[in-house]
């Protein structure tokens, strides 16, 4: 088996994941979203701002591509939900992309993360990437559970069991999409 098989499905599972918890939040109005939620990132649309930032600056960085790259900081947090749903949906791609293409002696190269004074590989910013996300949208569904709106399971074996449904590429159906 390929060593990175199992980095490809967690991030074919971030994406799926990131998806559902996105979806849970499309109905909420402006007062759910901008309503403090203690536990997570100030609220829950901050907490969506964020989860979807930081695996942006993540791309770039993997990529060594400079943080400037993604505009104005003012600019880019000020975006609508619909614009961070958007661009979660591209960051999939992105990162199925690189984590296809990466290999193994890059994970290992050296990652500078500007916000940190420590070093870290590229290996380590992926899987930051995965935990980091896992913990903002464990955040925002425990605040939506908590006040009553219905959450999606998360659950690998949930993703597993959902694309294993899917019909088989080639078989005429449309394509997956996650």
């Amino acid at each position: 088996m390929d060593p990175l098989s199992a980095v490809r499905d967690l991030y074919a599972h971030n994406a799926w994941a990131n998806a559902r918890t996105l979806a849970a939040c499309q109905n909420l109005d402006a007062q759910q979203l901008d309503e403090r939620a203690p536990g997570t990132y100030g609220t829950i649309e901050d907490t969506i701002r964020h989860m979807v930032g930081v695996e942006d600056a993540y791309i770039h960085m993997l990529r060594d591509q400079p943080l400037s790259d993604m505009g104005a900081t003012d600019a880019y947090y000020a975006q609508d939900l619909a614009w961070f749903t958007q661009r979660s949906a591209r960051l999939a791609r992105e990162y199925a992309d690189l984590v296809s293409s990466i290999g193994a002696d890059a994970l290992m190269s050296p990652l500078r993360v500007p916000w940190f004074d420590f070093a870290l590989t590229k290996h380590d910013g992926l899987i930051q990437v995965l935990t980091h996300s896992g913990q903002h949208r464990a955040q925002i569904l425990s605040v939506l559970g908590e006040r009553g709106i219905d959450v999606p399971n998360l659950d690998y074996v949930a993703f597993v069991e959902e694309r294993a449904a899917q019909p088989a590429p080639g078989d005429g159906s449309p394509p997956e999409t996650l």
